[in-house]
């Protein structure tokens, strides 16, 4: 529900849209608002809390693909922002390799690659986004986050 707060640059119908889909993401899976995140941060176990506005419906409209997609971006960039203090700059474009140019608090920037799964091998996923994320062109550091909705969980690693 922070996500434009936490990333000014963030467009607020972005900011919105990415919140509900994370909401319908999540009710998917039967979580309900204040549901703790599981969180691995470089190799640091953490846990968090996931509040949302509770979806008004409509998902059967929407492609549950997308909607899988669309939650893990909401809740890596709630993480990062968290966990790093990193902020967005811009969305990447198709070809460059990652999906977000973010800023730390160094003002150095990192190149973010984000994959949802709605359950399953997210090490497995990891290491295909983390590779992905090294390809970047732009970014002073790299790094993958992976979400998988059914725990729920978020994994961040950097390389």
């Amino acid at each position: 529900m922070q996500l434009k707060s936490m990333h000014p640059l963030l467009p607020a119908s972005t900011a919105a849209e990415y919140a509900y889909r994370a909401a319908v993401g999540l009710e998917r899976h039967d979580h309900e608002p204040g549901v703790d995140l599981e969180t691995l941060v470089q190799g640091q176990e953490g846990k968090a809390s996931l509040h949302w506005l509770p979806s008004s419906g409509g998902a059967e409209q929407l492609d549950r693909h997308r909607i899988t997609e669309d939650a893990a971006e909401a809740i890596a960039l709630a993480l990062v922002h968290v966990a790093r203090g990193w902020v967005v700059r811009r969305r990447l474009q198709r070809g460059e390799s990652a999906d977000w140019l973010l800023r730390d608090p160094q003002a150095s920037s990192v190149v973010l690659e984000v994959g949802g799964i709605d359950e399953g091998d997210v090490s497995k996923r990891l290491r295909v986004k983390l590779q992905q994320a090294r390809s970047a062109k732009v970014g002073d550091l790299r790094a993958a986050c992976v979400v998988e909705l059914a725990s729920p969980r978020a994994t961040l690693e950097t390389v």
